[in-house]
């Protein structure tokens, strides 16, 4: 056995994310479906922040019509 592996099997890790939607009008914007463990998914909003390459939170919505529209909205406004 080699000195660093690990004796456990590996499993896959579960998937978070589902659904993502980004804009890109004046500056990007994504909506992105997650699991919240068993008690259902949620859609974040978040802007990138091109200094520092880093996707920021914006708003959470249960529905994906609400997230969309704020994405889209926040996607037309000036940075």
């Amino acid at each position: 056995m080699p000195f660093f592996s690990s004796p456990r099997k590996h499993t896959p890790a579960v998937q978070k994310t589902s659904e993502i939607v980004m804009f890109n009008y004046r500056r990007p914007v994504r909506a992105r479906q997650v699991a919240l463990g068993s008690s259902g998914r949620l859609w974040l909003v978040e802007t990138l922040d091109a200094v520092h390459g880093i996707w920021v939170w914006q708003d959470e919505y249960n529905g994906v019509d609400q997230a969309l529209d704020e994405a889209r909205r926040l996607s037309l406004m000036l940075s």
